[in-house]
């Protein structure tokens, strides 16, 4: 049985592919199955899966005949999936080279039902505000509840992610990720985080400028569904349903929307104020919360700018990388 089975879903990422696959299969863990699921992807990403497979045993390639999604491709690795513990690569991310050991040895050692490493955005234009709420390791010492995203950046135990038949929505195609974290998140009973080892994650110009899908105001709907009908605490509850807010509040006032979507984010938005199990909880955790990220965004910028100031006195140049939860 290998010690991890990573799956990567594959679609139009030719020109990342490479290095998210040398970042994959130069793992210092060698143990790990690599399990590729073609998207139907219109490029040349078939042809690099088949020359590394051909040199590589370790991986599997699934050929999807039409396109499913990336939800669909995830759930079908995990069905094929192996190994002791499962990993998720987007085909144009990459990996530190012991981001598996390291994550599978705190694994081991604690019988954690996953284990959390960090995550570093690779972006064109540094987004202040998303640098710093990507960061939730350390909330996460205090409350698994926030690990409501960043999926990737973990690995789970292969058998409690089947047991509790934790699987992505395939029948949204927005806001899958967070529906996969928040679901684990209603089973955990322990997660653990490593802080020396990364999942690069690469947001480009055009993933931050690009248009709101009109499902994500589904998809947070159902996931409030999921969660007053989990068994998890106050605490856990206020978390994901903050979390949920701070998507759809915004929808429901976007001028760039159309008036359906409007209508759809304010018919939700009352539903969701209405049936919340703990609105004074809810309520507390909401100005607490907005006064703690205030916080972090003033710490954010202190510290960009001393390392600007730093750069130019210096006469080097600025990376344009943002080191979360650095």
């Amino acid at each position: 049985m290998p010690k991890v089975s990573v799956i990567i879903p594959v679609y139009n990422t030719e020109n990342y592919l490479r290095k998210c696959l040398d970042s994959v299969c130069n793992q210092t863990l060698k143990d790990i199955e690599i399990i590729c699921i073609n998207d139907c992807s219109p490029d040349g990403c078939l042809d690099i899966l088949r020359e590394y497979a051909s040199k590589d045993e370790r991986i599997k390639i699934i050929d999807f005949k039409e396109n499913k999604g990336a939800a669909c491709a995830r759930n079908a690795g995990i069905d094929a999936a192996q190994g002791e513990y499962l990993g998720f690569v987007d085909s144009d991310d990459f990996i530190d080279l012991d981001f598996y050991e390291k994550l599978y040895n705190k694994a081991h050692e604690t019988g954690a039902d996953a284990v959390k490493g960090k995550i570093k955005i690779h972006s064109d234009v540094v987004d202040l505000a998303k640098e710093v709420f990507y960061d939730i390791n350390d909330d996460i010492k205090t409350n698994h509840a926030y690990f409501y995203h960043s999926f990737t950046t973990a690995i789970y135990n292969t058998q409690f992610i089947k047991t509790h038949k934790i699987k992505f929505p395939e029948n949204i195609n927005n806001f899958e990720d967070p529906y996969f974290s928040i679901l684990a998140g209603f089973y955990y009973k322990k997660v653990e985080t490593v802080f020396n080892t990364f999942y690069h994650y690469f947001n480009s110009l055009n993933s931050l400028s690009k248009n709101v899908n009109p499902t994500i105001v589904e998809s947070i709907e159902k996931i409030f569904k999921l969660l007053n009908q989990a068994n998890v605490s106050i605490k856990h509850y206020v978390i994901i349903y903050d979390f949920l807010l701070k998507f759809l509040k915004p929808l429901t006032f976007n001028k760039e929307l159309s008036i359906l979507m409007n209508k759809q984010a304010i018919d939700v938005f009352s539903y969701m104020t209405l049936n919340c199990k703990y609105k004074e909880d809810a309520l507390q955790f909401y100005f607490y919360k907005t006064a703690k990220d205030n916080n972090k965004l003033a710490k954010k910028e202190r510290f960009l700018n001393l390392k600007t100031n730093f750069n130019i006195g210096n006469k080097q140049t600025t990376e344009n990388i943002a080191y979360a939860g650095r």
